[in-house]
């Protein structure tokens, strides 16, 4: 099987999964019934999944979107996250995107990305996850686009429909709720291999974050605020790649939520107070992002599966044209 129809396979195989899962949940139920006869013997000593809502950490946590972000209450189980960067609202599926935010990281190539990884929950607050990441340039679209400029037409030519897996990861999760406020904090290290980053003499990434909501008192509407601190570390001191090398990067974004349906939730992130530094920079000097606000329908499809699609685009420069579609999705099993 080829690189480029392995992902969308991998992808398929994720969904088929899911679909098992969520038909299984009946009939996990009647096999978990209590046993007629007092003759029988149970041999399996796993302790027994709890149901949403009895754990520790569904106590903790009532909001879909992070119950899904902290994983499986199962020990053992299988957590991925994806995200889809797609082409503006014209044009939404190509090989294009406009580059919203102006930040020199974000490619102008449509793309596809996921982590994939196997979950250990320590506690019924703390787990731990091994995972790696992947990811397809332009994976609706083999025709070059326009609207490219240098850099994206040199990136579309050399990674277009290419699998890459790479960049290793450790997660640390833990899922607490100070003072109300619903919050799950990670910890996490990515050590770069990817061919692109390598070359930038990039050599990993170490940061810590907190998504953080309160919900009023139990209502439908909840605010909050996640707040992120990284820095990087780099296998190359070569004066001609500092410009191109991350140092820190510091964001503060606030979050609204709706509560639509016990299925749906409208979300909003707004995203006004994102720095970063490059290792060209003194100590002092910060680039600023381009504002900018991303909003969608968030879908609970189980209590382990949340669909988020969404548009990202710039308030102080609204047009179609520089207004892009996403997807993203959390997808734990077992």
């Amino acid at each position: 099987m080829s690189k480029k129809n392995l992902f969308p396979t991998l992808l398929l195989l994720t969904a088929t999964a899911v679909h098992a899962q969520t038909s299984s949940l009946n009939v996990s139920g009647l096999s978990a019934a209590p046993a007629a006869s007092g003759n029988t013997s149970n041999t399996n000593l796993a302790p027994a999944k709890k149901a949403p809502g009895e754990d520790k950490a569904d106590q903790l946590i009532k909001n879909r979107n992070l119950r899904s972000l902290n994983g499986s209450l199962s020990t053992w189980s299988f957590a991925s996250t994806w995200n889809y960067q797609g082409g503006d609202i014209n044009k939404p599926i190509g090989s294009s995107r406009p580059n919203v935010t102006g930040s020199q990281d974000v490619a102008l190539v449509q793309n596809l990305s996921g982590t994939i990884g196997i979950n250990y929950r320590l506690t019924e607050t703390d787990r731990l996850t091994l995972g790696i990441g992947l990811q397809m340039a332009s994976p609706f679209s083999d025709t070059e686009d326009g609207k490219f400029s240098e850099r994206g037409r040199r990136e579309f030519r050399r990674t277009q429909g290419d699998l890459d897996a790479s960049n290793p990861q450790l997660v640390y999760r833990r899922v607490m709720k100070p003072f109300g406020v619903q919050s799950v904090l990670t910890a996490q290290s990515t050590y770069y291999t990817q061919d692109a980053l390598v070359d930038r003499g990039l050599e990993s990434k170490n940061e810590a974050h907190i998504n953080a909501l309160y919900d009023f008192g139990g209502s439908r509407f909840s605010a909050g605020v996640v707040v992120q601190g990284a820095f990087f570390t780099h296998s190359k001191d070569d004066q001609n790649l500092r410009a191109g090398q991350a140092q820190y990067e510091f964001y503060t974004l606030p979050i609204t939520e709706y509560e639509i349906s016990d299925l749906m939730n409208w979300r909003a992130v707004y995203r006004y107070n994102w720095y970063q530094q490059n290792r060209a920079q003194k100590s002092s000097e910060w680039t600023t992002l381009d504002p900018t606000i991303s909003t969608g329908i968030g879908f609970t499809i189980t209590r382990d599966v949340f669909i988020y699609p969404s548009i990202q685009f710039n308030p102080e420069d609204v047009r179609a044209d520089r207004t892009n579609i996403g997807m993203s999705a959390n997808i734990n099993l077992f």
